[in-house]
Formats: C-alpha cells, sequence, structure tokens
C-alpha cells in the first residue's frame, strides 16, 4: 500500500484516504474522518444525520457504487471543511462484489 494512503477498517466497509500534501494538520484531519466514515448514520444523539449510511451495500454494484460516492462527498463536504475531496478511486474485485472506495482530498 502506498505511504500516502490511510486504510480505515470500519464497519462494515473498508474506506482509504489519500492526501497527496499532508502537513502538521493531517493527523488532525485522518482521526476526524475516522470517527465520521466509522459512525454509523442515526448514532450520534445531537445530529441523527452524522456518520455514513451503509444502508443501500445491497443494491446492485454499480448502484450502490454511485450512492456510496455521493454519501462520502457529501458527508466529508459537510462535516470536514478542511478537506475538498478530488476524486473517489475504486478498488477492489467486482465479480466477489467487493469494491474499496479510495477518497483523494487535499488539504484547504
Amino acid at each position: 500500500m502506498d505511504m500516502n494512503v490511510n486504510r480505515l477498517d470500519i464497519s462494515p466497509g473498508v474506506v482509504e484516504i489519500e492526501c497527496a500534501h499532508k502537513t502538521n494538520a493531517w493527523q488532525d484531519v485522518l482521526r476526524c474522518l475516522r470517527v465520521l466514515l466509522g459512525s454509523e448514520i442515526g448514532s450520534l444523539a445531537l445530529d441523527r444525520d452524522f456518520g455514513i449510511d451503509w444502508s443501500f451495500l445491497d443494491q446492485p454494484l454499480l448502484t450502490a457504487r454511485a450512492m456510496l460516492e455521493q454519501e462520502l462527498i457529501q458527508k466529508i463536504r459537510r462535516y470536514e471543511k478542511r478537506v475538498n475531496v478530488t476524486e473517489i478511486q475504486w478498488t477492489g474485485d467486482s465479480l466477489s462484489g467487493q469494491m474499496i472506495p479510495k477518497v483523494v482530498v487535499e488539504l484547504v
């Protein structure tokens, strides 16, 4: 795995985060992204929209992939204003149905 990629093993999925230009603030940003992406939507009492909605994972692969991309971009944009999502790359085996998103971000 690339040294610029941080793998977040979060239930029920895996998300990789990549940042090209890391600064001292990167570790804090990564920690905040780990909390956001590792939280299930509705699990935070005072903000029921915080977290990721994984309910669409039973959809057909392309539908689930599109919905997860939208969910990741919207939630990162809303809750972690120190980064911009520049792209989402997909790895994994589509035949087995396992796809791993790599979210590429830039610090602002």
